[in-house]
């Protein structure tokens, strides 16, 4: 049985004898089958595979005032490494600040434009590699 994929979750099953993947799906126990339009894999009913809720990867995701803080570089208010690295956690994955930072950066583009930090983000850094906007947003992480 294929391995979903969706950023750095790779999908583990019931129905799959492979388990080197780093994420069990809790969901309505039905194991995805395919990809919608995002790229999300989804179940044979076409329900996506991660939740919009509680999981920071998704598009759809909600971050509440209390998970953000001022980002100077960008003068906007922006989601907490922390508070992204609690789902991760949760979900028992490592993942390192730098990719924090990437998945943050990650979900401000997904953002609708009307979103301050997504058109900041555009103007400022749009000529930028994601390495030197993760740098400039986030010294404190910056690569030796």
């Amino acid at each position: 049985m294929e391995q979903f994929k969706y950023g750095p979750l790779v999908y583990n099953t019931v129905e799959s004898d492979d388990d080197s993947g780093n994420y069990y799906w809790p969901g309505n126990g039905m194991p995805p089958v395919g990809y919608d339009e995002y790229n999300i894999p989804i179940d044979s009913k076409g329900f996506q595979c991660l939740d919009a809720v509680q999981c920071p990867l998704h598009p759809g995701y909600t971050v509440t005032e209390h998970n953000t803080e001022h980002n100077e570089a960008l003068g906007q208010s922006i989601p907490t490494l922390a508070s992204f690295n609690s789902w991760f956690e949760d979900a028992f994955i490592k993942a390192e600040p730098r990719d924090l930072a990437f998945f943050i950066i990650r979900w401000i583009n997904f953002q609708n434009d009307d979103y301050a930090a997504t058109s900041v983000l555009y103007e400022k850094y749009a000529q930028l590699d994601i390495e030197d906007i993760i740098n400039a947003l986030w010294p404190s992480l910056k690569a030796d």
